[in-house]
């Protein structure tokens, strides 16, 4: 289905008959090699980094919030999005004040998103520490005021952005996987293997946080090591995600309730599982926004907050009446 959805019409059966002429090395007709370059280098790419951007959100979802132990965390709240927000904004203001940094524009964006993510969490990381360690709730208060320097930032530079400046800091802001490339997907993959890795490493150490921190340093854990640890993962993660494809809301906080309904909290089945349904869930969005108004697309953050917003509040009034939470 995702191949085929989009503003370029692809039937299963004509795709099939192209994909098989071309690995037996057959010569393929011109409507047969348009077909084949819509799938092999448009679609294709995008929806393998749909499944490796989605497990990311998703993983990190679940550690933040077996870390936090709150189901209603998510990896923005320690201001990972706003700070790449800021800072692609920033750059998306400069490339078109400065035309000559257009040629290595993408580039430019990408970097500045992704340390402006990590410099939000070394602020947060820096304002949140105590002597006896990382308070979770000045960790929380601490993502809350950098996210809101970071949407004074946005707004500045917003204000003083001309249209184009303004379309495209809009545009990046919703996320999009638009304009990926194999080259984007093989670098991304390359660092999700290991990052992945590292998320199954911690099932154990994050079953020992549920129980809470002093339980789990009673129990040979280094909780303030882990901390760190689980931090600066999520924030590399996400940080990782978002300056390749903008701000993609609500994965994180909504793939772990499903997860958590359908294989109970044990995070040794439960990030596994994050992982999975991360890919599947992101890649239906990527579906969505290409087929619900062809030849329009959606941007993708669009679809997932569409999905996600309504989720959270359903969330927030369960929990209000007093009902647990998944």
């Amino acid at each position: 289905m995702g191949m085929q959805s989009g503003s370029f019409e692809q039937s299963a059966g004509i795709l099939a008959d192209v994909i098989l002429q071309k690995v037996h090395q057959q010569t393929l007709s011109q409507e047969q090699y348009l077909q084949w370059y819509v799938f092999s280098e448009l679609r294709a790419p995008r929806m393998v980094m749909a499944m490796f951007v989605g497990a990311l959100l998703a993983m990190s979802g679940c550690a933040m919030q077996g870390l936090v132990r709150n189901p209603l965390a998510d990896p923005g709240l320690i201001g990972i999005s706003g700070g790449a927000a800021a800072a692609a904004a920033t750059a998306l203001a400069l490339i078109n004040h400065f035309p000559e940094l257009e040629a290595g524009g993408q580039y430019l964006i990408a970097f500045s998103a992704f340390i402006g993510a990590l410099l939000a969490v070394w602020i947060v990381l820096i304002v949140a520490r105590t002597p006896a360690g990382m308070a979770i709730s000045s960790l929380i208060l601490a993502g809350v005021a950098v996210n809101a320097l970071a949407g004074t930032h946005i707004g500045a530079i917003s204000y003083m952005a001309n249209d184009d400046a303004l379309r495209q800091i809009t545009y990046w802001t919703m996320g999009s996987l638009g304009g990926v490339t194999w080259s984007k997907v093989l670098f991304v993959g390359a660092l999700s293997v290991p990052i992945i890795g590292l998320y199954m490493h911690l099932r154990q150490p994050l079953n020992l946080f549920a129980l809470g921190e002093n339980e789990a340093q009673c129990m040979g854990l280094e909780v303030n090591k882990y901390k760190r640890f689980i931090l600066w993962l999520v924030a590399f993660s996400v940080a990782l995600a978002t300056a390749l494809c903008g701000i993609i809301g609500f994965v994180g906080l909504v793939v772990p309730h499903i997860a958590r309904t359908l294989f109970g909290a044990d995070h040794k089945y439960l990030m596994p599982a994050c992982g999975l349904l991360g890919a599947i869930l992101m890649l239906a969005a990527d579906t969505a926004s290409r087929a619900l108004f062809p030849p329009l697309e959606i941007p993708i953050g669009i679809v997932t907050s569409a999905v996600g917003a309504p989720f959270f509040l359903y969330l927030l009034a369960k929990q209000k009446r007093g009902g647990a939470i998944a």
